[in-house]
This record gives structure tokens, C-alpha cells and sequence, in this order.
């Protein structure tokens, strides 16, 4: 895959908004013939372009009612130091992301749990058993004013 052509972009901006869309229908309404539009996705999902597809799911409709973000500095910066907390804040599910910052703070996570007490838990015994973090601070969201999934391309 070579370029991000403008029919391309459009398979990506109504893949973003329904990726249930019928081939049928996502051809018709980019006005090309199914198989080529096929063929354009499937070429995409190749080359990464589209990582995957996924159900976005109502936190509160499955018992996660608190979202928190919470800031990490790390005592050691070094490779070994990144490396191996990398590797183990993969392991807690109540953790969607994990960003690596420029700047007074070293990361960033968001994190979801059913309530106050659970995400008191992750925080006391999952956070705290990382290896080389001086300090943390949270912030729990009160509510969202955006919440998207579409990059604006």
C-alpha cells in the first residue's frame, strides 16, 4: 500500500463511524464497485492501515463506573526501567492506555473499574507492584464532554 487516496480516506471515515457496514453498501456509498472496494479495504487491513475492528461498549451498562487517568513519574529512566514497566502494565485489564510522556510526568494511563473500591484496589496492589514508580496522581473523571474513536482524517 502506497498512498491514502481520497477513496481510500472515505472507506476510513464510514469504517470508523460503522464498521458493520455491508461491502455492498460501504461500495455504493463511495461510488465504487464492490469488489474494488474489497479489495482497497483488504489491501488496508494488510499494510495496518485498519488495525482492527471492534464493538464499543456503554461502560455503565456493564458495571465500570469510574474512568480515571492517572499521571506515573518513574524513578528509573533507564531502558531496562521502560522495558520491564512496559511490559507489566499490559497485564491489568483495567487499563485501556498507556502513554509515555514528554515532559514533568513519565506516563499516562487510563483506567476503568466497576467502582471506587475496585479502582482503590488497582491503585493499592496492582499500580503499587510496579517495578520503579516514585509516585502516582490521579484524576477520576466526573463526566466527558468528547468522546470519540474517529481520527479526523
Amino acid at each position: 500500500m502506497t498512498k491514502i487516496d481520497e477513496a481510500n480516506l472515505a472507506i476510513i471515515r464510514i469504517l470508523q463511524k460503522d464498521s458493520s457496514i455491508t461491502n455492498q453498501d460501504l461500495a455504493s456509498r463511495i461510488g465504487l464497485s464492490p469488489a474494488s472496494t474489497l479489495e482497497r479495504v483488504k489491501k488496508m487491513e494488510q499494510a495496518g492501515v485498519i488495525k482492527r475492528y471492534v464493538a464499543l461498549v456503554d461502560m455503565p451498562k456493564v458495571d465500570l463506573h469510574i474512568k480515571a487517568f492517572v499521571s506515573i513519574t518513574m524513578k528509573d529512566h533507564s531502558n531496562v526501567g521502560i522495558q520491564a514497566f512496559s511490559e507489566r502494565i499490559r497485564e491489568f485489564p483495567e487499563v485501556l492506555e498507556c502513554c509515555r510522556l514528554a515532559g514533568e510526568k513519565d506516563y499516562i494511563i487510563k483506567v476503568v473499574c466497576e467502582n471506587i473500591e475496585a479502582f482503590d484496589e488497582f491503585t493499592r496492589t496492582k499500580l503499587a507492584s510496579l517495578p520503579g514508580i516514585d509516585k502516582t496522581s490521579s484524576n477520576i473523571v466526573l463526566s466527558s464532554m468528547v468522546d470519540r474513536t474517529e481520527l479526523p482524517v
